[in-house]
């Protein structure tokens, strides 16, 4: 089945949603497993919903954050997903949780790809919930339309979790990112959006060229284990 969208009159509550169901997908991943997952995306969107997870009542010693991508920055520069994690969501009681970082010291994503994807694999295999985001060309996670790279991060050759990608003509081109296997295995995941050309974008998806809006590579992968909740 595909995912339906939900629509909230305000941000606070389309964030309050997603939080929740988060909230309820680990702690039942604790209760049967004694541990959960969670990757995450970076950007503005996703910012009041971390700062109501970070609070909630969770065993968050057992849970393991992670990333859905990562520009190649400084853990402390401004662009780094990294940094905004730290700053909204390690908080409070959720300072407990390990956090598994994509960026390391290598020069570039490349150099650095394989030792990621194996740090990830225990991560994803699968996912308890994943957060995605999308921006208005269509893209979710470094999945960027007519990407050459896409077909491989749509069936990585050597079974990789995490693949290095570039983004010609974003601000920072070099990117580490989840593949699309390894999103789309998540038992549980959220697509948050605000605003209403997203909104737009995500009507169109449906009927679109995943090449052109690689956002339906999860949409149609994860089906209804996908939740969309918008806002305007």
């Amino acid at each position: 089945m595909a995912p339906a969208l939900t629509e909230h009159l305000s941000r606070a509550a389309a964030s309050q949603a997603a939080a929740a169901l988060a909230v309820a997908s680990l702690g039942a991943a604790i209760l049967a497993r004694g541990k959960a997952s969670l990757l995450v995306s970076g950007g503005s969107t996703p910012v009041e919903m971390f700062e109501r997870l970070a609070s909630a009542p969770l065993d968050w010693s057992c849970v393991t954050v992670g990333l859905v991508d990562e520009r190649w920055v400084a853990p402390d520069h401004p662009d780094s997903n990294e940094r905004l994690v730290r700053a909204h969501l390690l908080q409070g009681p959720a300072r407990a949780a390990a956090f598994v970082a994509m960026k390391t010291p290598e020069d570039n994503p490349a150099a650095a790809a394989a030792d990621r994807s194996a740090a990830y694999a225990p991560h994803c295999s699968p996912a308890d919930f994943v957060l995605l985001g999308m921006g208005k060309d269509g893209h979710t996670a470094s999945w960027f339309p007519g990407n050459p790279a896409l077909a491989q991060l749509v069936s990585p050759p050597d079974g990789a979790c995490v693949a290095a990608v570039e983004a010609p003509g974003a601000t920072v081109p070099q990117r580490m990112t989840l593949t699309v296997p390894a999103v789309n295995s998540a038992r549980r995941g959220v697509l948050l959006i605000f605003g209403a050309a997203k909104r737009a974008v995500f009507e169109a998806a449906a009927m679109a060229d995943p090449l052109q809006c690689p956002v339906r590579y999860a949409m149609d992968g994860m089906g209804n284990r996908l939740a969309i909740h918008w806002a305007p």
